[in-house]
């Protein structure tokens, strides 16, 4: 059910908010946006989806919405659905830093 091409849209506690794509495949992400790339891992543990996603800068300034990193890790966690879904989580490296991620089917996989 999750292996597609989703876009995604993420808001954190503390600069705002931004959007990428992401492609979920045999327990792996990969993605990215205008300045980041995510890569990452997740699987489905008692109905909910567990991700854990570096994110890496290349591109431009460093800046998140986290503000000026050029890598961070994060755990998120929400209960999957097929067309959308929300997860909320953290950075690993601080956990007071939250993010929601909002994921949207786009399409399937070849």
């Amino acid at each position: 059910m999750l292996e597609a091409l989703w876009s995604v849209e993420f808001v954190s506690n503390v600069q705002g908010f931004g959007a990428g794509v992401a492609v979920m495949e045999t327990g792996r992400i990969l993605g990215g946006d205008s300045r980041y790339i995510y890569v990452g891992s997740f699987a489905i543990e008692n109905e909910d989806l567990k991700v854990k996603v570096k994110v890496t800068h290349y591109f431009g300034e460093p800046y998140s919405i986290f503000g000026p990193r050029s890598e961070f890790n994060l755990t998120l966690t929400g209960k999957p659905a097929h067309d959308g879904f929300e997860m909320q989580g953290h950075m690993i490296e601080d956990p007071n830093l939250r993010i929601g991620v909002r994921l949207t089917r786009r399409a399937e996989l070849p």
